[in-house]
């Protein structure tokens, strides 16, 4: 088995973006096939070392055993608007909740760069107007 042009892709399980997730990495980004790790918050979980090294860890092992079934050379990141797990974690304290999503994925960028060194990163954020996603790139 292996990632299909090793591509990974980490985003939030937000139901209410399933579906905008799907199609933008389908119709904009052109990935028919992709390792996918969609968890609460989606790829905070990797910066998480500090106060929760267990998500940390975990998340990077998974991120090693998708990188061992193929060569990762791409990486996709994307966060989204009204992220439900910020509020409950409460991780924004104080910064504007976009502005910590941003910075976590640049945090998770570095990382996964210097893990797959040969891979391009790529960083996302969506967000739902009038029932319709958008997404820009951060």
């Amino acid at each position: 088995m292996t990632i299909e042009g090793g591509v990974l892709v980490i985003h939030c399980a937000d139901p209410r973006y399933q579906g905008a997730f799907h199609d933008f990495l389908r119709r904009d980004l052109n990935l028919e096939h992709y390792a996918l790790v969609a968890v609460p918050g989606g790829p905070q979980f990797l910066t998480t070392a500090e106060y929760l090294p267990k998500f940390a860890w975990t998340g990077w092992r998974w991120m090693k055993f998708l990188g061992k079934l193929s060569p990762v050379s791409r990486v996709v990141l994307i966060a989204h608007d009204d992220c439900r797990w910020y509020y409950e974690m409460r991780l924004f304290q104080g910064a504007v909740p976009k502005q910590k999503q941003v910075e976590d994925l640049h945090q998770v960028a570095s990382a996964c760069k210097e893990r797959f060194e040969s891979a391009k990163v790529e960083c996302w954020f969506a967000r739902l107007e009038g029932g319709r996603a958008t997404f820009e790139s951060v």
